[in-house]
């Protein structure tokens, strides 16, 4: 499989977690995923002792596990996935999914997912954007 593909992988892993999360909470905290040298994919959270970090902390942890991981040669691709507010093209603000996908290839891609939540805890979702990521994995 090509870069891209494995982390489409990763994505369609992530993303219906969040989903899910978000229909039965109305709110997720950030998580990973990552895919190892035998295609084989597993979620990373980070340690939650009696508090919990803010969310840039805890985005941060994630990415240095799995930029530990990468470093040991241990996984191929790396995912994570946390909750923001972004600004769409009419200026409005809206909460989003992003997803934050790598690979070892040189492939990295932001994808966001805008939502609202509306009544009753019903959950709508608007179309899927995507731009180049960082690069903060590999």
């Amino acid at each position: 499989m090509m870069p891209k593909e494995e982390c489409e992988e990763l994505l369609n892993a992530l993303l219906p977690f969040a989903v899910n999360q978000l229909k039965k909470y109305g709110e997720f905290y950030p998580f990973g995923a990552v895919m190892q040298n035998n295609n084989e994919i597993s979620l990373t959270a980070v340690d939650a002792d009696d508090s919990l970090p803010d969310l840039k902390e805890a985005i941060n942890r994630l990415t240095k596990i799995h930029n530990d991981q990468a470093g040991k040669g241990e996984i191929k691709a790396s995912g994570i996935c946390w909750n923001a507010t972004v600004s769409l093209e009419n200026g409005k603000q809206t909460n989003a999914i992003i997803i934050s996908l790598e690979h070892r290839e040189n492939y990295s891609v932001l994808v966001g997912q805008p939502y609202r939540i509306g009544l009753f805890r019903k959950l709508n979702l608007n179309a899927i954007f995507a731009q180049d990521g960082k690069h903060d994995i590999f």
